[in-house]
């Protein structure tokens, strides 16, 4: 089973950004609504229903995920257009003006999934590079051993040392300088990269 996953950073989670970060996922194949039934799925985080699915409509949804308070988390789930089994569970997080997207790759593990893990990841490679100015940064850890790593406070600017690098780092480029050898950074947009599986092509 992994445990990998995409994160991303960024700042003005503003509601009119939230539906835009919605509305260009659903245009690439991640959509909100089970492609099947049509529900619109939250995850709870209350003890006495942890991980159970909490039904809500999507303005409901949208709504709650830009309400995140800081210091709290808000889960739910997307759905890829292609398989109607294929579900991505993406965790919010507030870190003062920085929200976390975390985004899972459970469900596509194994080297023989690589091909599912890409489905995922192509659409949030796109989009990053479609943030603009409120990016901050983007991970990608396939099978999840850098879950140890305290990442939000490298990509943030924090004094943790990279010590499990993960496939693809996408920094802001002082913060990629003061972690890795130039020559092992190359460009991505207004960022630099560390890119050690060749993700960045799926970007193309």
């Amino acid at each position: 089973m992994t445990y990998g996953f995409v994160r991303l950073y960024r700042r003005d989670w503003s509601l009119k950004q939230v539906r835009r970060r919605v509305d260009l996922l659903a245009a690439r194949g991640m959509v909100l609504r089970h492609v099947r039934t049509g529900r619109i799925t939250a995850i709870s985080g209350e003890w006495e229903t942890i991980g159970e699915q909490v039904e809500m409509d999507r303005e409901g949804l949208l709504a709650a995920m830009s309400a995140l308070p800081e210091g709290k988390q808000f889960t739910f789930q997307y759905w890829m257009t292609g398989d109607e089994d294929a579900g991505v569970t993406c965790t919010l997080t507030r870190l003062g003006d920085v929200v976390v997207e975390d985004y899972d790759l459970d469900g596509f593990g194994l080297p023989v999934y690589r091909k599912g893990q890409d489905t995922v990841i192509r659409p949030l490679l796109a989009e990053f590079r479609a943030t603009g100015p409120s990016a901050v940064a983007l991970v990608v850890d396939r099978w999840g051993p850098a879950l140890d790593t305290d990442l939000d406070d490298i990509v943030t600017g924090g004094p943790t040392p990279v010590t499990v690098t993960p496939e693809l780092m996408v920094l802001r480029p002082d913060i990629a300088r003061r972690n890795f050898d130039l020559g092992r950074l190359v460009p991505f947009g207004d960022f630099l990269a560390h890119d050690t599986d060749g993700i960045l092509a799926l970007a193309r």
